[in-house]
């Protein structure tokens, strides 16, 4: 195997997504459609910031600066991405290479500190509005921004210096692009002590912006939750739930991957973790905050010569414009949806190796999403489609009745799984004795008919409401929704539900840490690197899909009616009716070895070894 650090005639090798060909089309097609996106939508916000003179204000200025940091982002990977899924070219110099890593590394750095600025925007807006045009003055939100801009350069200098001071071993990278962590395998030495020194400046670079970020943010709930008024209340939660989410998703993807050591880090897992933080955040952050934002959309319909300024957004069928894509991303995320999920119920009755606690509840879960996307997926096709926008009290009704049923089904299985990871890693060798088939089955059972007990508990409670309207401000019947067109006071009905909610969504979700401190506390026990890394492996997959689904549906359904924004709650509710069940299968498959080698042995691919 050679030996090299600095010579340009030697070339790496992409692995890409080349080890799933059956998916290279699929995902060529999906991440051409995300970065399509990203260009319209990052360019349509720098554009619309320009032109409308509402938007000349410290928050847009920053969100400029993001949306431009998002369109050389995606650029500096994606194309090479595409090049790569196409079979063209899956070769990139050594010098190239470097070049591709300092400039990521750069922007990527450059939008952890920007972030951390656009919190303290929102700190001053929301705890200090009388003094904000003070504090954010203009001379100080471009020394600010190209603070941002400078640190993230550094702190990509110093991380590309350290890594061409490394001989490496091999050319085979791993990833879809040139990534640090991709490199640090490949050293040829000790790495302890540059992954050190690179910790010290990821720490800074990553951690302490976050850490400014929750800070402003407990600042700005604080100051929030005093203010007496519900409309005051929901102006100030509703400036900061697009940055939150945009947040949310970025530190999440980009923590995972460079804050844990070389030996933990999963090449597998990291280009799938690597699609947030490089495609999906860039595609969103316009949607965040055009879809939500009264300002954005106000803007872009005055330069559409659609509306006057004040003109606001309230149905997907309000955006003509977007229909079409909105049709075909969806109809491609709910096939995916149907294949993968099926693929894994067959993968598990067919491959003795799934016979397990693991895959049985897995079994239930990718059901429990075929259900559940079915429940609505079809109906928001034939809306988009503008085949029918109609839907009779009854079918609303019985639609409500499925969703809750299943979603609150599908809390309950996930601290299900929760419990059975639990099991596995802090008591192994009871493993077999706890999980007991007959005690899986008795957990599934209870699971199904907890989702339908509390079904039936909102659904009778939400029939004895009179309503007023026949006008649903979302894309399927959500309980939310209903609550708005309640022509009497909620309060009471809404303590109702919340303490059903809280049992059936908050209960769940403080188990499932519960179980996951333990297997963290257990895992850290571990002398055996591998050992750490398998046990923490079995639980990766599991987390991502609570963190999705949980994450959404807390949004949703704990908070009360008069904050409830249902311009924000259609976008949410994508997360949980439609992304979380397509990345349910995706996320199990491609970090997992044993429905990997069940695939591959269906398909005649492999063996049973």
């Amino acid at each position: 195997m050679g030996t090299f650090n600095s010579s340009s005639e030697k070339v790496f090798f992409l692995v890409g997504f080349s080890d799933w060909p059956h998916l290279e089309l699929v995902f060529f097609v999906i991440i051409s459609i995300f970065y399509s996106f990203t260009l319209f939508g990052n360019t349509s916000i720098i554009v619309l910031s320009r032109l409308d003179l509402r938007l000349q204000t410290p928050m847009y200025f920053f969100l400029s600066h993001l949306s431009f940091l998002d369109l050389c982002y995606t650029t500096s990977t994606v194309p090479q991405l595409l090049i790569n899924l196409h079979g063209l070219d899956r070769t990139i110099s050594y010098g190239r290479c470097v070049a591709q890593l300092l400039i990521f590394l750069a922007l990527a750095s450059t939008e952890c500190v920007l972030l951390g600025v656009m919190a303290f925007d929102r700190y001053a807006a929301v705890c200090r509005p009388l003094h904000y045009t003070t504090i954010m003055h203009p001379q100080l939100c471009q020394a600010l921004a190209t603070s941002s801009w400078v640190g993230g350069l550094v702190n990509s200098l110093i991380q590309t210096g350290l890594m061409m001071a490394m001989p490496l071993c091999g050319h085979r990278l791993n990833h879809f692009f040139c990534e640090m962590p991709i490199f640090l395998k490949l050293a040829c030495e000790e790495t302890k002590r540059t992954e050190a020194k690179m910790f010290v400046a990821r720490t800074i670079i990553l951690v302490f912006p976050a850490a400014l970020i929750l800070g402003s943010y407990a600042h700005i709930a604080r100051a929030v939750l005093k203010v007496k008024s519900t409309a005051g209340r929901r102006k100030a939660f509703g400036t900061c739930g697009s940055h939150l989410l945009v947040v949310s998703l970025f530190y999440g993807s980009a923590i995972y991957t460079y804050l844990q050591p070389t030996h933990t880090y999963s090449e597998s897992e990291g280009k799938f973790v690597a699609l947030f933080y490089t495609i999906v955040t860039p595609m969103l952050n316009p949607l965040i905050y055009t879809l939500r934002n009264k300002d954005v959309k106000g803007a872009l319909w005055k330069v559409l010569g659609k509306g006057t300024d004040s003109g606001a957004v309230s149905h997907h069928y309000d955006w003509p414009q977007i229909q079409v894509f909105l049709f075909v991303i969806i109809l491609i995320f709910y096939s995916l949806t149907i294949f993968g999920n099926t693929t894994i119920i067959a993968l598990a009755r067919l491959d003795s190796r799934l016979h397990t606690p693991m895959y049985f509840f897995l079994s239930n879960l990718s059901f429990l999403d075929l259900c559940f996307t079915t429940s609505t997926v079809p109906q928001l096709l034939i809306n988009l489609h503008g085949l029918d926008r109609t839907i009779s009290y009854g079918g609303c009704v019985a639609q409500l009745y499925i969703f809750l049923a299943l979603g609150s089904t599908e809390c309950l299985i996930l601290v299900v799984m929760a419990f059975d990871r639990y099991a596995a890693v802090c008591r192994p060798l009871h493993y077999t004795t706890i999980m007991h088939p007959l005690l899986c089955q008795a957990l599934a059972i209870v699971s199904w008919m907890g989702g339908l007990v509390n079904s039936l508990i909102q659904i009778s409670l939400m029939v004895t409401m009179p309503l007023c309207g026949h006008r649903l401000n979302h894309f399927f019947c959500e309980m939310p929704v209903f609550l708005k067109l309640a022509c009497e006071d909620t309060g009471g009905t809404e303590a109702k539900m919340f303490v059903a909610r809280v049992v059936i969504v908050a209960v769940p979700a403080l188990l499932i840490l519960g179980s996951y401190a333990q297997i963290a506390r257990a895992v850290l026990k571990v002398k055996s690197t591998a050992g750490r890394r398998k046990a923490f492996g079995t639980c990766g997959s599991h987390l991502l899909v609570v963190s999705l689904f949980y994450g959404a549906a807390i949004y949703t359904y704990l908070q009360p009616k008069g904050s409830y924004s249902e311009s924000d709650g259609k976008f949410v509710a994508l997360f949980y009716a439609i992304i979380t069940p397509m990345l349910n299968p995706l996320i199990y498959t491609l970090r997992n070895k044993d429905v990997k080698g069940a695939l591959w042995k269906v398909l005649g691919k492999g063996t049973d070894s």
